[in-house]
């Protein structure tokens, strides 16, 4: 099969995919915006006052449904060549390795704007409502930034690193491909979190009252009744940020070559 790219096969394929799937995405579009609905507008209806504790429910809330919807979204992408029945048809399209990779990478690229579409459309309708009610001296609420200071740090990369990590899963598990790598990814969790981070935490400070941490980054306690932020700096600190940087780039790679993996 003719391996070399070519831009308008890349337009056709993904036309392809939008035609099979375009009912399916938008019922999950619809799905999404009346779970976010339903969780905010009680909220909603109830404050009359300004906080900033609204935007912190508001990030936390962002990030967990990013991360679920996306992996169950990347998770679904390579289904296509989970079994003979239908992945050999797929496998015989007169598209390069490249080109069909491409479309699975750039659709799940699409995902971003069209999950924020229907975030910041629930989260201006319950703000809206919310604004209405405020006295007329009072702030005003905005649509949350989502790398703005309310946003946790952890939970910020994981919004970044989740849905390249379920792409991968999508290629390594042919059934249940969503539940495997949910159990695989809250399995390193716990090892990386639990263990390891906090391993390093209590060799380093061994005499302290644990608040909290930024994953192998920050660490904040209390200690002889002061209250301590510790943060890497300097050198350490570029390392941990570009190994973690690095493994979004990897993730990429090793879904790439698992594909071409299939194919052969």
């Amino acid at each position: 099969m003719n391996q070399t790219f070519s831009i308008n096969r890349l337009g056709l394929l993904l036309k392809l995919h939008l035609i099979e799937h375009l009912k399916s995405y938008l019922l999950g579009a619809g799905l999404l915006f009346g779970l976010l609905l339903a969780l905010l507008l009680p909220n909603a209806t109830r404050i009359s006052v300004f906080s900033t504790n609204v935007y912190q429910n508001h990030a936390l809330l962002f990030g967990v449904f990013f991360c679920g919807a996306s992996a169950w979204f990347a998770s679904e992408l390579f289904r296509v060549v989970s079994g003979p029945l239908r992945g050999i048809p797929y496998l015989m399209l007169p598209a390069s390795q490249l080109e069909k990779f491409l479309e699975a990478f750039l659709m799940l690229l699409l995902f971003v704007p069209i999950f924020l579409g229907v975030f910041y459309t629930a989260e201006g309708i319950c703000f809206s409502i919310i604004n209405a009610r405020l006295p007329a001296s009072s702030p005003r609420y905005e649509l949350l930034n989502p790398v703005g200071p309310y946003m946790d740090p952890f939970l910020g990369y994981l919004t970044y690193i989740t849905p390249f990590f379920f792409l991968v899963g999508s290629m390594y598990f042919p059934k249940l491909p969503f539940v495997k790598t949910g159990a695989l990814a809250i399995t390193l969790l716990i090892v990386t979190v639990a263990f390891v981070n906090d391993f390093i935490i209590d060799l380093l400070f061994p005499a302290r009252d644990y608040y909290g941490s930024t994953l192998f980054r920050e660490v904040n306690f209390t200690q002889d009744g002061r209250w301590y932020s510790v943060g890497l700096t300097g050198t350490p600190k570029l390392i941990i940020n570009s190994i973690l940087a690095l493994m979004i780039p990897a993730l990429w790679y090793i879904a790439y070559v698992r594909f071409k993996e299939k194919e052969l």
